[in-house]
């Protein structure tokens, strides 16, 4: 006989509605595709009272221009985003990391906003948000509240949101070049990515955002790799430098160590894949915004 407790179920229609219900003194959990939370449900990591599902929220859903930058509803789907030509001309990195999606079931119905509240260092969109510059926004009861990439990505398994805090969209700027690589295992999660962003003015790069994930337990930027890219040509020989540089952004006792990879394959692939994804940023097209 299992000891389980049963887990109340509800289905919510609103935001306020689901502040309404995370303001209370149960364990409360989100749940709208279910490929995040559904697996730590299962291996025991996530015990909440209460599920809370959001799907029916149409509020949530969608892709839109606003402000200079590109708009994310919380509840759209990988695929969405990766089909998106919005996504696609103003913050390539995104759409390449949708579309990287490995599992179909999850690729398809899994949301944006579960994938980067729990911010598994298996999963793709992280890395490119960080090296974006997004700005994830949720709303809790003191109204909405604005955190960028920097801030959100706090440690393993730990984000800048609140328990009373529902995630309610993403916002990527606009005029930047950006590419994203990465390697599977076999089931089609990430081993190692690398996200880069860049601002160029004719041959030079002005400035560099660049981001891993799967190398520590949650993403990183590396700031040397940043450093040696701005004011230089991107040519070449400044790639494979930064490249090299990415070597010493990573502290290799901090590495994620596992049956798929140990920590020294994944520093080869952090140094690999930074160079490939500088080289994909550099061709691909910047937009104005």
């Amino acid at each position: 006989m299992s000891n389980q407790l049963p887990v109340e179920y509800v289905e919510a229609e609103s935001v306020d509605a689901v502040l309404e219900l995370l303001a209370g003194d149960s364990e409360t959990r989100i749940v709208a595709g279910g490929y995040s939370l559904v697996p730590r449900l299962k291996d025991g990591i996530e015990t909440p009272d209460r599920l809370v599902d959001i799907s029916g929220i149409d509020a949530l859903r969608g892709i839109s221009r606003q402000d200079g930058g590109t708009r994310i509803g919380a509840l759209t789907t990988h695929d969405r985003i990766a089909a998106s030509a919005t996504v696609r001309d103003h913050a390539r990195a995104l759409a390449e990391a949708t579309d990287s999606v490995g599992d179909y079931q999850a690729k398809h119905q899994g949301t944006i906003g579960g994938n980067l509240v729990v911010a598994d260092p298996k999963y793709d969109a992280p890395a490119a948000v960080l090296a974006l510059g997004g700005t994830i926004v949720v709303r809790g009861p003191n109204g909405r509240r604005r955190i960028g990439a920097e801030e959100w990505f706090c440690g393993p398994d730990e984000t800048a949101i609140e328990p009373d805090e529902l995630l309610t969209e993403i916002a990527i700027p606009d005029g930047a070049r950006s590419g994203y690589i990465r390697t599977s295992e076999y089931s089609g999660y990430a081993i190692v990515s690398v996200a880069a962003r860049l601002e160029t003015d004719g041959g030079l790069v002005e400035s560099a955002r660049v981001a891993v994930n799967g190398a520590k337990p949650y993403p990183i930027r590396l700031p040397r790799v940043e450093e040696t890219l701005a004011g230089g040509t991107l040519d070449d020989e400044r790639r494979a430098r930064a490249a090299d540089a990415a070597l010493r952004d990573v502290d290799p006792g901090m590495l994620v160590a596992n049956e798929v990879a140990d920590g020294r394959h994944r520093l080869g692939l952090v140094r690999s894949y930074c160079q490939q994804a500088l080289e994909r940023a550099s061709v691909s097209p910047a937009v104005d915004s």
